[in-house]
């Protein structure tokens, strides 16, 4: 064992935490036998902790734990008519991971292809009267070819819990101002089914503060703390005659904890509420302490 105290013991406690794991403790994986067929159940292996003058300390750990994923199997697949995902110089492709009621809550990949289209996902998944959420759901051909677009993907397809269904035709400003663009979304127009709305989503919509507080929001919402939201509850009914207030002064009263983790998980609260429309605030102007939020 080296001669510091301090590494000595981070060494100690490596190998009472290793000593001390057990299979139960793990996330049970889906091919368990797998794993004690190939020989990696009861490995044993050791970790190098840099002990600066002392050396490199060795560490015995346990054996290999089986992975598990546990939500692995309620993870729908992607269903759009095209992918979105590839490697751009100019373009911000990517996905996120969407819960909407369409699909039971369970999680679906959403695709996007710029800030923008992530930015419109976002907004809508976090809408309270959002019932289905469908990324790249139709590619209309064109009844006249404009120039040499013949068809497009629309990019989003919405639907409400009123029953209204909505494709989003998502553009930057500076493609919306070109002639030709006019003449696309004319001809996606006719090339949509009866019953179906038609929806222009532009950079306008979507200004940057309104973007980061969407994103704030739906982080809030993915890692939900029904103690933290019991919490704010309990504290709006004590100001039901109060017309306004302000977010510090609801994690102040929310008094979950001391920690920072504490006021953190009030503030969570604050934006699912926020979210969830049962408070009101400016989403254009950043969400933080000195924000005034009303009830709704």
């Amino acid at each position: 064992m080296p001669h510091d105290p301090a590494i000595a013991a981070m060494a100690a406690n490596a190998e009472r935490a290793a000593a001390g794991s057990a299979p139960h403790d793990a996330m049970p994986g889906p091919f368990p036998a797998l794993a004690e067929a190939s020989g990696t159940a009861d490995v044993r292996r050791s970790l190098a902790i840099d002990a600066g003058a002392e050396g490199l300390v060795q560490v015995r750990l346990g054996s290999a734990q089986p992975m598990g994923y546990r939500d692995l199997d309620a993870l729908l697949p992607y269903d759009g008519v095209r992918g979105v995902v590839h490697r751009s110089t100019s373009a911000k492709t990517g996905m996120l991971v969407g819960r909407t009621d369409e699909d039971g809550r369970r999680p679906r990949p959403v695709g996007f292809e710029s800030g923008l289209e992530r930015a419109t996902a976002i907004s809508a998944l976090i809408h309270p009267n959002t019932f289905g959420l469908k990324c790249q759901p139709r590619t209309v051909v064109f009844e006249r070819p404009v120039g040499d677009v013949q068809s497009n993907t629309l990019d989003f397809l919405l639907t409400l819990r009123t029953g209204q269904r909505y494709y989003l035709f998502v553009k930057n400003d500076d493609a919306l101002g070109r002639p030709k663009s006019a003449l696309i979304g004319d001809q996606i127009r006719r090339g949509l089914p009866e019953g179906y709305g038609f929806a222009v989503i532009s950079e306008e919509t979507f200004p940057p503060y309104l973007r980061g507080n969407n994103e704030r929001m739906f982080l809030a919402k993915r890692f939900p703390d029904p103690e933290a939201d019991a919490r704010l509850a309990d504290v709006l009914i004590d100001l039901i005659d109060v017309a306004c207030f302000t977010v510090e002064e609801l994690v102040f009263r929310c008094g979950i904890g001391p920690r920072k983790a504490d006021q953190g998980r009030a503030f969570d609260a604050i934006l699912r509420a926020i979210a969830d429309g049962a408070l009101i605030a400016n989403r254009r102007e950043l969400i933080h302490y000195p924000t005034v939020l009303e009830a709704a």
